[in-house]
């Protein structure tokens, strides 16, 4: 069977830590980090791969998901100085699963596209899934992400 492709995550906390579970135990190797070191340290005890800075993730991951609390933290993350967008690879897949304000995730779609990275919004809220895309991205970006997101969404068990 063919190694499965590492997945980035960030924000590892009362949501993102189940999610980060959920792709460890489907054989997902995960990459990630938390502002909080002791979140960290609860995910690299599971066998994930932890680094300080979404910037440190992004080098590493082709594939990363973003599950935080706030837009400001969306933007931190993504835009900061040590964020994602300073030293992600063009065709990588961001996948934003936090519920914020959808002027935030068209910003940062658009920063992402200056990077050729691909930004899909989709939060947990259910309210909709990457309607900052156009069908072609949506279709490309679906079959990269899909068994990600299946192993991202599973319930533990």
């Amino acid at each position: 069977m063919a190694s499965k492709t590492p997945v980035g995550f960030i924000g590892l906390g009362n949501m993102g830590s189940p999610m980060a579970r959920n792709l460890l135990r489907n054989g997902y190797p995960v990459i990630g980090t938390d502002v909080f070191p002791e979140s960290r340290k609860e995910l690299r005890d599971l066998g994930a791969q932890v680094f300080d800075t979404p910037a440190e993730v992004a080098e590493k991951a082709d594939r990363i998901i973003t599950m935080l609390p706030s837009s400001p933290n969306v933007i931190e993350v993504y835009t900061g100085a040590n964020g994602i967008l300073k030293k992600v690879k063009k065709g990588t897949l961001l996948i934003d699963s936090s519920t914020i304000d959808p002027a935030v995730s068209r910003q940062m779609a658009a920063a992402a596209d200056k990077t050729g990275a691909v930004f899909m919004d989709a939060p947990v809220s259910g309210e909709g899934t990457a309607r900052h895309m156009d069908r072609a991205d949506l279709i490309q970006s679906e079959r990269r992400m899909d068994p990600t997101v299946v192993c991202n969404g599973s319930t533990p068990g």
